[in-house]
């Protein structure tokens, strides 16, 4: 049975539902500028590269291609302050799904906080609040799951009882998801004028799935090119209606986000979180 995690407020290791190990080595016999030489020959690499040396930890992360970051026990590390730190390390390279990598990133300074309700009626309380992090526990088990916005994006459910959440920092709100999406509106808009009123179109045809796009219902609508939303609708609603109205629009004018000048948005945490990275 799982202990309780917040037993301690040292580093909290996420489990991170890595799927294969690339490799397991030591810098011994691999230096680290053959390490490096591999992973830029991994362009597109969503993986987790653990380190071990005299009892000192480490992690360092990337996500489709982009390194996150890396941290050992004490403090967050750059690539070459992490080389530094374990010259004669044993070192396990291991895929794992970008969403969890994003998720442990933003977790890494986080610590377990036990929720009030337990599983499955905690559930409803994550959703509603949109929820972004990880889940531990249940009874009798070890369950781990990650959670975007209210919604479990990879691991396992638990069966029941305790459960304990690693909160990744408040990264969506109304304002910043609505100011997000409209830069999206302008930059695509740009290069088809006739965005906003396909926009609208769409909107009304998916109000059936996502009741906030109904157009007389007015909880999200455009202004010229700002989207707008009322300021009490849940964050997870608010999400799946914007990523799906965005997702419809952009395709019926045959405009995609990636070959938009969005050098600026992928840096921002919202790019992930909004959904707008998983957009072709």
């Amino acid at each position: 049975m799982m202990t309780d995690p917040t037993s301690t407020r040292t580093r909290f290791w996420l489990p991170l539902l890595s799927r294969q190990a690339l490799y397991v080595l030591s810098t011994d016999q691999y230096p680290w500028s053959d390490i490096c030489a591999d992973l830029d020959a991994r362009p597109f690499l969503s993986a987790v590269l653990e380190a071990r040396q005299a009892g000192r930890r480490g992690r360092f992360l990337w996500r489709a291609g982009d390194a996150l970051g890396g941290f050992d026990s004490a403090a967050d590390l750059s690539m070459t302050t992490f080389m530094r730190a374990f010259p004669r390390g044993t070192l396990q390279l291991s895929l794992i799904d970008p969403a969890v990598a994003n998720l442990a990133w933003q977790c890494r300074n986080a610590q377990p906080e036990a929720l009030t309700s337990v599983w499955p009626e905690a559930q409803n309380e994550l959703a509603r609040s949109g929820f972004g992090g990880a889940l531990l526990g249940g009874e009798g088990q070890g369950a781990v799951s990650y959670w975007q916005a209210g919604k479990p994006v990879a691991g396992t459910l638990p069966l029941g009882g305790a459960v304990y959440t690693v909160s990744a920092p408040q990264l969506i709100t109304t304002p910043g998801l609505c100011g997000f999406w409209s830069q999206v509106l302008a930059l695509a808009a740009a290069q088809a004028p006739e965005l906003p009123a396909t926009w609208r179109t769409c909107a009304a045809e998916l109000a059936g799935q996502y009741p906030c796009l109904d157009p007389f219902v007015r909880d999200v609508w455009l202004d010229q090119l700002s989207v707008q939303a009322v300021p009490d609708l849940s964050i997870s609603e608010l999400r799946e209606a914007l990523l799906a109205v965005f997702d419809m629009a952009l395709r019926r004018v045959k405009v995609r986000v990636r070959a938009l000048p969005v050098a600026e948005l992928q840096a921002s945490p919202l790019w992930a979180a909004s959904g707008a990275g998983d957009l072709p």
